[in-house]
């Protein structure tokens, strides 16, 4: 009996809950906006395009070190045989800062970070869907002490 009617209860729930959805989405003549603009549902996003050089005290590259783009569903990448590194992620609900941690695969090295400002360049307008925040370029270089 008690399954029953909390059923009933949930489908009831439930079309309300789906009747006010559909009802936000209609014309709004009355806040003086046009006939055929409608709500948009969507998420904020930004492309990221972080990229650098892991070097160590001598100024030799650092292959394969791990670097980890913090807050940002922690993103990774290696460096190349050069100590090169180029990540590229397309993120939502963008940050204004972003942590970068570097450390050594091998262990020889200690890690090291940084947190970077983010300034998001909202030039593109061929992506100009409304939810769109730019995209923004951080170069950061690094240099790993031995581990003592």
């Amino acid at each position: 009996m008690k399954a029953k009617v909390l059923t009933q209860i949930n489908a009831i729930i439930a079309f309300l809950l789906s009747m006010l959805g559909f009802s936000s989405c209609n014309f709004v003549q009355k806040y003086g906006t046009p006939n055929d603009i409608m709500c948009k549902y969507g998420t904020p996003y930004a492309e990221i395009e972080a990229t650098g050089k892991v070097t160590n005290e001598e100024n030799e590259p650092v292959k394969s070190a791990h670097v980890v783009l913090k807050e940002m569903y922690d993103i990774e990448g290696y460096t190349d045989e050069n100590g090169i590194y180029d990540i590229h992620v397309t993120d939502i609900f963008p940050k204004d800062s972003v942590s970068i941690v570097v450390s050594d695969t091998d262990g020889v090295y200690e890690p090291d970070s940084v947190r970077i400002k983010i300034d998001y360049d909202r030039s593109d307008t061929n992506k100009n869907d409304g939810f769109y925040e730019g995209k923004a370029s951080i170069n950061q270089d690094f240099r790993l002490k031995k581990n003592k």
